[in-house]
């Protein structure tokens, strides 16, 4: 398969792993992480719920999620509340039972000033790069991804910069809108397996995302991770989705426990 190749899969994984109807989400252990969901699969869940509460014209522009504890393989209920309606913005909270709390802010595009601080790394293409193949069996999410590694780095490779890079995209042909980016935000290995080769785990409490004013992406995508601060077991960690033309599409912030020693 080439990289310009779409990938043939049975059935639309993330369409189904992201739909919300009613209030009510399924979730499929096939997108598991670790113990439990892929947190950027329930963030993207809280974007979806919360969608319809924002109002006509308003589209999501900033998540923030707190992780209380992993979600149960099955059924989801999702409660979205309107917590304030403005001209051009509105405020949605969203509660998923026990496990997560969500905000999610929508607003109208105003005004043309624009300003672009946050440049894509310069890395081969996707179709340059090879394969990063994450083992199933420990993130079985990484099954509906295509990873191909953008840098020298590798995850748990014994390296010394908490940083990852990688082209990725989904094994199916769907349009890349906020929810897909909130899953994609949190979709690479933790940056801090940039610097070691312990498989310690780091689970997040808390993630925050940015949507940036671009087009709806869809196929290949770049993904960055990279670590801030890490000691006294927390870490925090900034990633970054770019489209194939270096458009921003997403930024997130996510604090993470730090289970062990990694160095």
């Amino acid at each position: 398969m080439t990289a310009d190749t779409p990938p043939t899969v049975a059935a639309a994984a993330l369409t189904r792993a992201l739909l919300v109807t009613d209030g009510h989400a399924d979730l499929d252990r096939s997108w598991w992480s670790w113990a439990g969901p892929q947190g950027g699969l329930v963030a993207g869940l809280c974007v979806r719920a919360a969608t319809g509460l924002l109002g006509e014209g308003r589209v999501p522009r900033s998540l923030n999620v707190l992780f209380l504890e992993p979600a149960a393989e099955g059924p989801l209920e999702l409660t979205a509340t309107l917590v304030r309606e403005g001209g051009s913005s509105a405020v949605v909270a969203v509660a998923g039972g026990a496990a997560v709390r969500a905000t999610v802010v929508g607003g109208r595009s105003r005004g043309e000033s624009v300003v672009a601080r946050v440049a894509a790394p310069d890395v081969p293409g996707p179709e340059d790069c090879p394969d990063l193949v994450l083992p199933v069996e420990f993130v079985p999410f990484s099954q509906h991804l295509h990873f191909r590694a953008a840098t020298d780095a590798r995850p748990l490779a014994g390296g010394d910069d908490p940083e990852l890079v990688a082209w990725v995209r989904l094994l199916e042909d769907a349009p890349l809108d906020a929810a897909a980016l909130a899953m994609l935000v949190d979709a690479m290995p933790p940056a801090l397996y940039g610097a070691t080769a312990n498989p310690v785990a780091v689970p997040t409490v808390d993630l925050a995302v940015s949507f940036a004013e671009a087009p709806v992406a869809s196929g290949w995508v770049l993904l960055r991770i990279s670590t801030r601060t890490a000691a006294g077991g927390w870490c925090v960690e900034d990633s970054e989705v770019w489209d194939r033309e270096g458009r921003l599409l997403a930024q997130g912030r996510q604090t993470r426990r730090v289970l062990g020693e990694w160095q």
